[in-house]
């Protein structure tokens, strides 16, 4: 998920640097955003809670008003908040796996702002505060109360490194080149991502799954795999030519990106339907490899419906609300030989389409 916060940081804050000085600024991007992210996670609300509500003749709704709260929160993005609140997560798993869109909704509605209206090196200092002001966050919410285990997971202030050094990576490339020594980068990314593994085993999680638990995980984990991940994705953009990489480029590859939004929101609602008959047949045992491939089969048969269907002719709508421009902003991007270290990010439109 920290990969996920970095990539999310740099491909927006490139598309808000690209389109900043346009008159239509902050509709263009609401609107985009909104097509392309409300409509399946909306859908799958509405689902969930009509599951909950015919489950047991509404027993089960009514449990988990009762243990959690509302799923409202979700529908107004606060489901996080209210998970740290309550420091236990919702009773129903198609709800849990919405913490980290909470985050990153929250991030899309306020982050345009800054990008809007501060000047570049304003919002390098601004970015650069949020890194080191979210573990500091962490280590607050720590100490004010140690035994809510999921504050630090789910909280936009404890999340933010990801976010914003994603950003950052995005504006250092629209400022002119960049080089970047390679075995270095490659180093130092090796040795930050076998520290946060290292350090996250070692920490003595009582299950592999609940390493988030650990207090370890809590206060420096996120920190050492957000800055991890964050060389992680310089490195794939430094190597984005290279043959080893090359599978990153293929259709496969590519076909499952498209449809990752779905992929991740649609699979606790499969695991939620094949869930009766995991007792009538032992292909659908808990804790099998029948279960998982038949799952996992089911979830991108279910991903690729909603993408071809739903989502598809949904986003093919932006185009036609708000037609794309071609940024201005960077000249240079388009000549290989002005980032020597790294081929040109010529890509970002495809990233406006993903996002």
């Amino acid at each position: 998920m920290d990969a996920f916060f970095v990539m999310s940081g740099f491909l927006i804050t490139g598309i808000l640097m690209d389109t900043k000085s346009r008159p239509d600024y902050f509709r263009s991007y609401y609107l985009r955003r909104s097509l392309r992210i409300f409509p399946l996670y909306y859908a799958v609300l509405v689902i969930a809670v009509v599951l909950m509500k015919v489950a047991r003749g509404g027993a089960e709704y009514a449990s988990f008003v009762h243990d959690w709260g509302s799923p409202l929160w979700f529908f107004v993005y606060l489901g996080n908040v209210r998970t740290a609140y309550m420091a236990m997560w919702p009773p129903l798993f198609a709800f849990v796996v919405l913490w980290s869109l909470q985050i990153e909704e929250q991030f899309y509605l306020l982050f345009p702002l800054a990008v809007r209206y501060l000047g570049v090196e304003q919002l390098v200092k601004l970015l650069w505060c949020l890194v080191f002001l979210s573990p500091l966050f962490r280590v607050a919410f720590y100490l004010h109360n140690p035994n809510n285990l999921v504050i630090q997971n789910v909280l936009l202030p404890c999340r933010m490194e990801g976010l914003s050094l994603g950003a950052l990576m995005a504006i250092r490339f629209r400022r002119g080149p960049w080089e970047i020594p390679k075995l270095k980068l490659t180093l130092v990314t090796a040795g930050l991502l076998l520290a946060a593994c290292a350090g996250s085993m070692l920490s003595r999680p009582p299950k592999p799954d609940l390493a988030y638990l650990s207090t370890f995980n809590r206060l420096a984990g996120y920190s050492l795999s957000s800055w991890g991940c964050a060389c992680l994705v310089l490195w794939l953009i430094v190597f984005r030519g290279a043959r080893f990489t090359h599978v990153l480029r293929s259709a496969p590859v590519g076909y499952f990106a498209t449809i990752s939004y779905g992929i991740y929101l649609l699979h606790p609602l499969v695991m939620r339907i094949v869930r009766p008959w995991e007792a009538k047949t032992m292909l659908l045992h808990a804790d099998t490899v029948s279960r998982f491939f038949i799952v996992t089969a089911l979830t991108l048969i279910a991903a690729s419906v909603s993408w071809f269907c739903f989502e598809g002719p949904i986003a093919q709508l932006k185009d036609r609300l708000m037609p794309k421009r071609i940024p201005d902003t960077l000249p240079y991007l388009a000549k290989e030989e002005a980032v020597p270290s790294a081929p040109p990010l010529e890509a970002l439109p495809v990233a406006d389409e993903a996002y």
